[in-house]
């Protein structure tokens, strides 16, 4: 599961968990207790997924391409 796509443009985990990671530095000073708010999960899940413990799913990089926008953070 660690290694499937994410979404239907062909995110893998990597390139998710890069989303993500380039979110949490550009938008939230590399907070993770920020960014887990703002993405609406836990700071433990968010971490895991950072860490590549769990899987991101398509709606975690949703929210965070979509917050990246919002915030005029480049992302990828």
């Amino acid at each position: 599961m660690l290694d499937q796509q994410v979404d239907d443009k062909g995110t893998d985990q990597a390139e998710a968990r890069e989303i993500i990671q380039n979110l949490c530095d550009g938008a939230f000073d590399g907070d993770a207790d920020k960014l887990a708010v703002a993405l609406g999960r836990s700071t433990e899940h968010v971490q895991a997924v950072l860490g590549g413990a769990e899987p991101a799913d398509d709606d975690l990089v949703m929210k965070a391409r979509g917050i990246a926008i919002n915030r005029g953070v480049e992302v990828e």
